[in-house]
């Protein structure tokens, strides 16, 4: 288990997950509060099977064309769409 402090889990907080991920705890100490633990949490695979079949029905599912001319540029599709919510 590593002991660091917040300011370096600031700046590190891509290597402090990556540890964590991996399975080892961190402690993480800050000079006003008082200390705390970070560690993983472990989804069961069924979850993770549920998740992922969802997203594969996401996917699957059939893809409606979008409302808005796509040769526009985005500030004019904004405009124009503020002009009709608001136009009296």
């Amino acid at each position: 288990m590593k002991t660091i402090g917040a300011k370096e889990l600031r700046q590190q907080l891509d290597k402090v997950f990556d540890r964590v991920l991996s399975g080892e705890d961190v402690i993480v100490n800050h000079r006003l509060k008082g200390p705390v633990r970070i560690s993983a949490v472990h989804v069961p695979a069924a979850d993770t099977a549920k998740r992922l079949a969802g997203l594969e029905a996401f996917d699957a599912a059939p893809k409606r064309p979008s409302p808005f001319d796509s040769s526009q540029p985005l500030k004019e599709l904004y405009k124009e769409s503020i002009a009709k919510k608001y136009a009296k």
